[in-house]
């Protein structure tokens, strides 16, 4: 049935992940698009690219309705799902839900996060009273994802990565160990803590030191990261992201702050230990101090970040993962039910 599914992925490519998804989903043998309305920084894996005007207004509104029209009724034959990635639609909701179920069309909404943490039920009420799928990336947004009647139930499909693109690169520390730490934001990375804490080692003698990675180029952060010996992540959220899911894919342990309840479903699901070593403001000290007394772990923990990533974040698993949500949610027997009636 893989060979059979056509599907659409739009009109957002976050952080590379619907990217990932799609490419994944055509070497599992379907015919899989990515369509954009704009290029979005670092990322320029879209199959259709609409060149849409960015910003709001009624100008942009006006230049702009006309081409994601026109895009839409050119896929509508074209493919049988419809994914949206971050709760946004090809044309207004209204129109497009409707029309796609009405021509048996399957709606999946994808989200990635912010989306949907802790927003109102209202929100997102009538997109998910016409989705037939709903796709979250992780079991630790659960609890804090809104749900109403006569929505789907949420599926976990974790984000993906391409790691043909990524070669691992083990640490080896000698004499010191080079941590890097790479905020987008300071303030939710908890850059100050990790400062406060390499500070706190330096002056008990610990041969560490800190590359803090800040408005570089994409290209060139990368080959800062594959000289870690440790990466730190972040220690507020709870849990982990791409740029967790990029250091073990370059095999390096990474520190990141977790929810016990999110680890214990995930690994249950998934069938694997998070390798992951868990740590907030409160105990990284304590956790560099053990590293930096058993450095020989550092490699363990750095394969076994490889490990992981291929099992649970390759785009491979991760496009497996949503063939299985297209069936338990009906969306290959629907097609199955048209092919055969066409016969």
């Amino acid at each position: 049935m893989a060979d059979l599914l056509r599907i659409l992925h739009a009109p957002l490519n976050i952080a590379g992940g619907p990217e990932a998804l799609s490419a994944g989903l055509n070497e599992l043998g379907c015919q899989s698009r990515l369509l954009v309305f704009t290029r979005q920084p670092f990322r320029d894996g879209s199959d259709i690219n609409l060149n849409l005007r960015q910003g709001g207004g009624p100008i942009n509104l006006a230049l702009n309705l006309p081409k994601q029209t026109y895009a839409f009724t050119r896929t509508l034959p074209s493919y049988d799902i419809f994914q949206f990635h971050f709760g946004v639609t090809l044309v207004p909701k209204r129109i497009n839900l409707l029309l796609l179920g009405r021509l048996g069309k399957g709606r999946v909404f994808h989200f990635w996060g912010s989306d949907l943490r802790d927003a109102p039920a209202a929100k997102w009420d009538y997109a998910l009273r016409h989705a037939d799928a709903a796709v979250v990336g992780s079991y630790a947004i659960l609890p804090r994802a809104p749900r109403s009647a006569g929505w789907p139930e949420y599926d976990v499909v974790p984000p993906g990565i391409n790691l043909t693109t990524w070669q691992p690169s083990y640490p080896s520390p000698e004499k010191t160990i080079r941590i890097v730490h790479a905020p987008s934001r300071r303030r939710s990375k908890g850059t100050e803590a990790v400062l406060a804490a390499v500070a706190t080692l330096k002056a008990e003698g610990a041969p560490i030191e800190l590359d803090l990675v800040e408005n570089t180029p994409n290209e060139l952060a990368r080959l800062r990261y594959a000289a870690a010996d440790l990466v730190i992540d972040q220690l507020n959220v709870g849990w982990y992201g791409l740029f967790s899911i990029e250091s073990m894919a370059l095999g390096k342990p990474c520190i990141v702050r977790l929810n016990a309840e999110a680890v214990a479903a995930t690994e249950a699901a998934f069938g694997t230990k998070i390798p992951l070593i868990n740590a907030d403001q409160d105990t990284l000290v304590e956790v560099l101090r053990g590293l930096v007394r058993e450095p020989a772990r550092l490699s363990e923990l750095g394969r076994a970040s490889r490990t992981y990533v291929e099992a649970v974040h390759s785009h491979a698993a991760v496009a497996q993962r949503m063939l299985d949500v297209y069936r338990r949610r009906g969306l290959t027997e629907r097609l199955e039910q048209q092919a055969s009636s066409t016969r």
